[in-house]
């Protein structure tokens, strides 16, 4: 069959499924099916495919019909134009969460041609620590021991399947020799670590727990729910980290975390009140989607 009118005849059944940009995702499934990038795809529309790349490929589009994303179908995704490894013990990594990735680098003196200059800066030179809590599938520990130079990550999460994975992307990327990964409830456990950080990011689970509203039923069905929602509003863990700061923030340090819509100005007063400096970066929404905080000089 051509490439032509398979594309048009999985177009038409993600489109029957109700799946946003149907011709978009049959491009992206049958990139990845084949191993060749889209552009050589849409440039060889009368290319034969063989009845196994056919069949493969309608088993693939099938999956997605009925709902799973298409980071679990392949398995990988990338973040930070780097590769990565997925399944459904560890939520999706977002393109906005790469502001927070961005904001990580550009606190540890990395810079970010669009990030906000006013943006905390760890004050500490030479090697410095980074908590990475509740590190999924590692994305943001990853990115940020590939793209820094001289630290050593902490990579902390309650999931030890989360942690396998992270584990493995460390290696995909070759930064396993600087991230250490631990296995703790960071809402309970204590001393869970002996270190003070000069920067710990997170982002956390925050949809408050009663709050489904316009989350995406593919989320909701197939994403850890442990990654997602939280207690108190959507805000415990904010407040459990607000609370340890003093003990785990090296002076000088910084903290970065994600927030979700409307959660801005809450998270920001948690670490307020525990005498920290706070300001928010936005996304390319409008969204106030990272919140970064200090303790006040």
């Amino acid at each position: 069959m051509k490439i032509s009118r398979l594309l048009n005849d999985a177009a038409l059944r993600l489109l029957q499924a109700q799946i946003e940009d149907p011709a978009f995702e049959a491009g992206l499934i049958l990139s990845w099916a084949i191993g060749k990038p889209r552009s050589f795809i849409y440039a060889h529309p009368d290319m034969e495919l063989s009845p196994d790349e056919v069949r493969g490929f309608m088993e693939l589009v099938e999956r997605r019909s009925r709902g799973g994303p298409f980071q679990y179908i392949t398995g990988e995704c990338e973040f930070m134009s780097l590769r990565f490894k997925v399944n459904p013990k560890v939520l999706i990594p977002r393109s906005e969460t790469e502001l927070l990735a961005e904001a990580a680098l550009f606190s540890l003196g990395c810079d970010q041609p669009f990030m906000d200059p006013r943006l905390f800066r760890v004050s500490k030179q030479g090697a410095r620590r980074v908590l990475d809590i509740g590190t999924g599938s590692g994305c943001l520990a990853v990115s940020v021991a590939w793209y820094a130079k001289n630290i050593l990550v902490d990579a902390l999460d309650i999931s030890e399947e989360a942690l396998e994975i992270a584990r493995q992307n460390a290696g995909i990327n070759n930064v396993s020799g600087c991230i250490r990964f631990i296995r703790a409830d960071f809402l309970s456990d204590q001393g869970f670590t002996s270190h003070k950080y000069d920067l710990i990011i997170s982002n956390p689970p925050y949809i408050p727990r009663d709050d489904k509203t316009g989350l995406m039923p593919s989320v909701e069905k197939y994403e850890p729910e442990g990654a997602l929602f939280a207690d108190d509003g959507g805000l415990c863990f904010y407040k459990r980290l607000a609370g340890l700061s003093r003990e785990i923030l090296n002076e000088g340090g910084v903290i970065l975390v994600e927030c979700g819509f409307n959660q801005s100005a809450s998270v920001q007063d948690i670490f307020q009140s525990h005498g920290m400096e706070t300001m928010s970066i936005k996304d390319l929404s409008g969204t106030e989607r990272v919140i970064a905080a200090r303790m006040r000089v």
